[in-house]
C-alpha cells in the first residue's frame, strides 16, 4: 500500500528559498502492523539471523543476589539495500539489523541516555541456514514491553526534511521562526516526525549535544533511524483546522484513536523516551562504528 504525506504549509522554493540548501532526503517508513518475512525490511519482525551465530545479549544486568544475569537483546529493525538504496552499506553487505536492550543505558559518545543499540551489517545470501525462532522478548523482559516493537511491514516514502533551529545557522533560524509567526503558520517543514530513515531530529526535550562525534574516530555522527511514539499528533494542524500534515492522505477517512491501540497512528506500539521520539546516530565515515541512541 502507498502512503502519501500532505504538502507543507510552506513551499521553500517560493516562500523561503534560503532553506533549500539545508534540505535532506528522508524516508518515512510508514510502519503498519503485519507479518513481515525473514528476508523483508521490517520493524519488529523476524531477522535473517544465522543459526550458527550466538544471539547477542546485554550483560549489564544482575539478579536479586547481585550476580550477572545476561538478557537477550530485542530485534528491532531490519533494512535491505533493495528497499533502501540510499543507505551507505559497507562493502560486501546488503542488509542491516538493529538490536537493542529495552533498559535505558548511558550513551558514551557523546553523553546521553537511551537504549543500548547494536547494528549488524550482513550479506543476505550468505545466511544459508537462518535461525528458525529468535528469542521471544516477552519471555525474558517482564518490565520493558513499552520499548519492544510490534511486527510491522514498511511502506517507504521519500520526502525532503529540513533541520530545526538548533541545526540551522542562528540568524536563519531566527528569521524563519519570525516569518512563520508573522503569518500564523505551523512549522510542518522541519524535523519530520514518525519513524524515518535519515533526515533531522527535533531536540525538543534535551539540547542537542554540542559535539555529535563518533567515539571511535571523532567523525561527525548523523541520524540513521528515528523511532517515534506516534506517526503524527492528534488534533488539527494550523489555523484553518486542517488535519495534521503527517497523517497520510490515504488514511484521512478513518477516525483516529488516542493510544497505542491505533494501528495507524501508533503502529509500532512503543513508548519512546518520555512519550516522544529517539534517534539512532551512526558514524558518517564508517557506520560499523558503535552507534548511539538519543531519546526525547
Amino acid at each position: 500500500m502507498k502512503f502519501t504525506t500532505a504538502p507543507s504549509a510552506v513551499e521553500p522554493a517560493r516562500d523561503f528559498p534560503k532553506l533549500l540548501p539545508h534540505g535532506r532526503t528522508a524516508v518515512r517508513l510508514h510502519p503498519r502492523r503485519g507479518a513481515p518475512g525473514t528476508y523483508d525490511s521490517h520493524i519488529g519482525g523476524p531477522p535473517l539471523w544465522p543459526a550458527d551465530e550466538a544471539w547477542p545479549d546485554c550483560a549489564g544486568h544482575r539478579d536479586v543476589n547481585g550476580r550477572a544475569y545476561p538478557l537477550p537483546l530485542v530485534a528491532v529493525t531490519q533494512l535491505t539495500a533493495a528497499d533502501f538504496p540510499e543507505l551507505r552499506f559497507p562493502e560486501g553487505t546488503d542488509l542491516v539489523q538493529l538490536l537493542w536492550c529495552p533498559e535505558w543505558h548511558d550513551q558514551p559518545h557523546p553523553a546521553g541516555w537511551g537504549q543500548a543499540c547494536r547494528l549488524y551489517w550482513r550479506r543476505a545470501d550468505a545466511v544459508t541456514d537462518p535461525l528458525a525462532e529468535p528469542p521471544d522478548p516477552e519471555e525474558h523482559w517482564d518490565h520493558g514491553p513499552d520499548i519492544i516493537p510490534r511486527a510491522c511491514v514498511l511502506h517507504p516514502e521519500r520526502i525532503t526534511d529540513y533541520p530545526g533551529g538548533e541545526e540551522l545557522p542562528p540568524a536563519l533560524a531566527e528569521r524563519f521562526g519570525a516569518w512563520l509567526e508573522e503569518r500564523d503558520l505551523p512549522d510542518d517543514l522541519t524535523t519530520v516526525p514518525g519513524h524515518k530513515l535519515g533526515g533531522f531530529m527535533n531536540w525538543c526535550t534535551t539540547d542537542r549535544p554540542g559535539a555529535l562525534e563518533c567515539g571511535a574516530c571523532r567523525s561527525p555522527l548523523e541520524l540513521f533511524l528515528q523511532f517515534d511514539t506516534a506517526e503524527w499528533r492528534l488534533g488539527s494542524w494550523g489555523p484553518d483546522g486542517a488535519p495534521h500534515r503527517f497523517r497520510p492522505l490515504e488514511e484521512r477517512g478513518r477516525e483516529p484513536v488516542d493510544g497505542a491501540e491505533d494501528p495507524a497512528r501508533e503502529p509500532v506500539g512503543m513508548t519512546v523516551g518520555r512519550g516522544g521520539h529517539g534517534g539512532l546516530f551512526v558514524c558518517a565515515t564508517d557506520p560499523r562504528h558503535p552507534a548511539s541512541f538519543f531519546t526525547q
